[in-house]
């Protein structure tokens, strides 16, 4: 099952990797940095809900 829930996503980020890491950006939105595994074909930063779509082909970088 995708890391995703019915939150509203403040941003959609398509990403060619399965390892992808935020820190919310700047402003009111930043957050420290976390590291997300995605497992499934999305994930949603549990800090700002930004959503990272894994884009059709990526790799798998073993992290």
């Amino acid at each position: 099952m995708d890391n995703a829930t019915t939150k509203t996503p403040t941003e959609i980020i398509h990403v060619k990797t399965h390892a992808v890491s935020c820190d919310g950006g700047v402003g009111p939105l930043g957050h420290p940095k976390v590291y997300l595994k995605i497992t499934g074909t999305q994930i949603m930063c549990p800090y700002c809900s930004r959503l990272f779509v894994l884009e059709p082909g990526a790799r798998d970088d073993g992290h």
